[in-house]
This record gives structure tokens, C-alpha cells and sequence, in this order.
């Protein structure tokens, strides 16, 4: 994986923003997603190009979108790692990205003037984060 500079960033995030507002204002009145796959699919089946260009802006964030940890999440992983059952944590860690991208792909869809700002700036902070450990290649 590449790291992508500040300013693309910022504008990778704005292009989704757009891209959100679009499906946002396809989507019936009164309609919630329980989960990012239900979301994906109905989007795939309504929107493919669309669908497209969004999961290819997922993949160039994604390394820099803030991760939701909850207690009950965190006491799962730590149990499966106790026990030392690698399948469960694999299917925790997928089960936890999938949430977290939900999650902030509904933030941003409800986003509103600071709370846009603040969306920005947690994904500033994790990009310089991982661009002073050297975490990519």
C-alpha cells in the first residue's frame, strides 16, 4: 500500500462526501442500512458505476479512516486471543473493519458543517500518524 500525500486525502474524502450526498439523495425516504454489505449491495444493484467508484475511494481511505472500538468488542478480540482461536480472530477483525466503514460512511453521510471539519481532521491526524511510523512501504 501507498501513502497518499495530505492533499489527496482531503480531496479522496471530499469526492466521496459528493458521492455520498448522490446516493443519499437516490435513496427512498425513511430507509436504514443495518450493515455495510446490505448498504454495498443495494447501492451495487441501483448505482453500479457509482458502487464502483465508491468502493475504489473505500480502498485508497480505508487505511486512514478512524476504527470504532467498543468494550464488548474488545473483550471478543482478547477472548479469542486467549484462547488462542485464530479463525474467530479473523473473523472479528473483518467483522470490525466492516463496522467501522459503516459507520463512517454514515457519519459523513449525515455530516454538517463542524462535524464535516472534524471528520477531516481525525483522518488528517491517522494519515500523519502513520506517515511518521513508517507503517507503508
Amino acid at each position: 500500500m501507498k501513502m497518499i500525500s495530505d492533499r489527496s486525502l482531503v480531496c479522496f474524502l471530499h469526492d466521496l462526501r459528493r458521492l455520498l450526498a448522490y446516493f443519499a439523495g437516490q435513496l427512498p425516504e425513511h430507509v436504514d442500512f443495518i450493515n455495510m454489505e446490505s448498504f454495498c449491495f443495494y447501492m451495487r444493484l441501483g448505482f453500479p458505476r457509482k458502487s464502483g467508484e465508491m468502493a475504489a475511494l473505500m480502498e485508497i481511505i480505508e487505511p486512514f479512516i478512524p476504527m470504532i472500538i467498543s468494550p464488548a468488542n474488545f473483550e471478543e478480540v482478547m477472548f479469542a486471543y486467549e484462547q488462542g482461536n485464530l479463525g474467530e480472530l479473523a473473523e472479528l477483525e473483518e467483522n470490525f473493519m466492516s463496522r467501522s466503514k459503516f459507520i463512517f460512511i454514515n457519519s459523513i453521510m449525515k455530516a454538517k458543517g463542524d462535524d464535516w471539519e472534524d471528520i477531516v481532521a481525525i483522518c488528517r491526524k491517522i494519515r500523519e500518524m502513520k506517515a511518521q511510523r513508517d507503517v507503508f512501504v
